[in-house]
């Protein structure tokens, strides 16, 4: 069986996650502001795109306070640079070390909005597609925790409910809240570890490990995943060459640098190859709106 959904969603799981590995991997090793405001809006309209930007609305504040945080922090606790902007309690405030925190403020955001579009694209049983056979152990514990804080905050949700529709949350006094909070925090840890045992022991007794894993979902690649294996082969290879001689870099210190030339061939190489989800998802979504107008 075939199991393909449509958009980028549609390439073989590999494609799909070696661009989001390609996307984190670029966040991480570019650090000029041009190449990190084009790949946190290539992030964040992938995310639209793929649902509506639903995931991006209920996490985009949690991340922002997170980059601000960081945004402020850095020159605060750190003194390196050479250009003292001005003192805070007695402790000198830099150019620099503002510089570097907007940098790594901006690289954040770009990994925590990839991450929730990885979520969307490269689901649990893909991942166990891709990886089961080779490293069966690694790839069911990598799974299980990648789903577990999402996991954990659907149980408190219904906790929260259920406790809700008994009367019992609500408590006047700080003492009684904080003791309805430890209930709360019991019964999530006593049904999460449960239920841990549960699937540990299912999984023990269907032999998972003991042999290679099979997968109900068969992902063949086809012509059009061999196509854009080598477009993003090619521009995302471009784009790793120029990091190696030293495009997309930004000297910050001991003393700010002039911003390094955008090189034209590098930087499109690198929207290039981050345009993927892009383009397909944008494909899809104006055909099914032309379906829709012709109905």
């Amino acid at each position: 069986m075939n199991n393909r959904g449509s958009g980028f969603s549609s390439l073989h799981p590999g494609l799909c996650f070696s661009y989001f590995v390609m996307l984190v991997l670029f966040s991480m090793i570019f650090r000029h502001p041009a190449y990190l405001v084009g790949i946190l809006a290539c992030a964040a309209g992938t995310n639209v795109l793929l649902d509506g930007g639903k995931a991006l609305k209920k996490n985009l504040r949690v991340y922002l306070v997170m980059a601000a945080v960081i945004l402020l922090l850095n020159p605060i606790f750190s003194q390196r640079g050479a250009t003292i902007l001005f003192y805070f309690r007695d402790r000198p405030v830099t150019l620099e070390s503002a510089a570097y925190g907007g940098l790594f403020a901006l690289s954040l955001l770009s990994i925590l909005v990839a991450f929730l579009a990885y979520n969307r694209v490269v689901t649990p049983d893909r991942f166990l597609y891709l990886f089961s056979s080779v490293l069966p152990r690694a790839a069911f514990i990598v799974t299980v925790a990648l789903r577990f804080i999402p996991l954990m905050k659907r149980r408190l949700q219904e906790i929260t409910a259920v406790r809700q529709a008994l009367g019992a949350v609500g408590g006047k006094t700080k003492k009684q809240k904080a003791r309805e909070s430890m209930e709360m925090l019991n019964i999530l840890v006593t049904w999460s570890l449960e239920s841990s045992m549960q699937m540990a022991v299912s999984m023990r007794a269907r032999g998972y490990g003991t042999g290679r894993r099979s997968s109900a979902a068969v992902y063949c690649m086809e012509k059009r995943d061999a196509f854009w294996l080598g477009f993003m082969a090619l521009t995302g290879g471009s784009a790793l060459l120029g990091g190696v001689l030293g495009y997309g870099l930004f000297e910050v210190y001991p003393r700010l640098g002039n911003v390094s030339p955008v090189f034209t061939w590098h930087f499109a190489a690198v929207l290039l190859f981050l345009s993927v989800p892009l383009y397909l998802e944008g494909r899809e979504l104006i055909r099914w709106r032309f379906i829709r107008s012709k109905m």
